[in-house]
């Protein structure tokens, strides 16, 4: 669960962070920010899909 919360956190501070800079005139950040914001999805869909694998693993155990 904190592994969730975490990365929850990274992907809001991502996009606040993405939304701020978008205004910015600085091209560098607003690249940094936008690498920020797909590693944070990411990371997201690596969690999402671990998830998915251990709740398919955790039913089959019980169906047996």
């Amino acid at each position: 669960m904190t592994k969730i919360v975490k990365l929850a956190s990274l992907s809001a501070a991502a996009l606040i962070g993405a939304t701020l800079i978008g205004g910015c005139a600085d091209q560098t950040a607003r690249d940094t920010a936008q690498q920020a914001l797909d590693k944070a999805n990411a990371a997201q869909q690596c969690c999402d899909t671990n998830t998915a694998s251990l709740d398919a693993l955790r039913q089959k155990a019980f169906r047996k």
